[in-house]
């Protein structure tokens, strides 16, 4: 699978792309934000998975998602949101209706593994 992993933290975002290549054998492209993230799509590659940081300075994970459901609808349900913790209400009502999958930090191998089951290609 080709994944785009998305987070502002350059430790988790290293340590979690290293997990699903080295561990799991997906091809990850990562993107430290959510304006490489849209540079990235914006390339033209399809992902199978999208794993996005919900909160990040800038460009959040929710304008991602929007961005996504926009201009790359063929991706909109291979989209996960990562999260360190509270959700406000705007984000949580986003979600809510959106539908979009929500993994709380850190992330364990099966949590990732069960994600991807959930799209059809884990």
């Amino acid at each position: 699978m080709r994944i785009l992993l998305v987070d502002n933290e350059p430790l988790l975002l290293k340590s979690y792309a290293r997990y699903l290549h080295v561990f799991m054998g997906h091809t990850v492209v990562t993107a430290a934000g959510g304006a490489e993230a849209l540079a990235q799509l914006e390339e033209g590659e399809p992902f199978d998975a999208i794993f996005c940081d919900l909160y990040m300075a800038g460009i959040s994970g929710v304008d991602v998602h929007r961005a996504i459901c926009e201009h790359h609808p063929a991706m909109e349900n291979r989209f996960v949101f990562l999260t360190g913790g509270t959700t406000d209400e705007a984000s949580a009502s986003y979600i809510r209706y959106s539908g979009v999958r929500i993994l709380e930090k850190p992330v364990e191998r099966a949590e990732f593994e069960k994600a991807l089951a959930a799209m059809g290609s884990g």
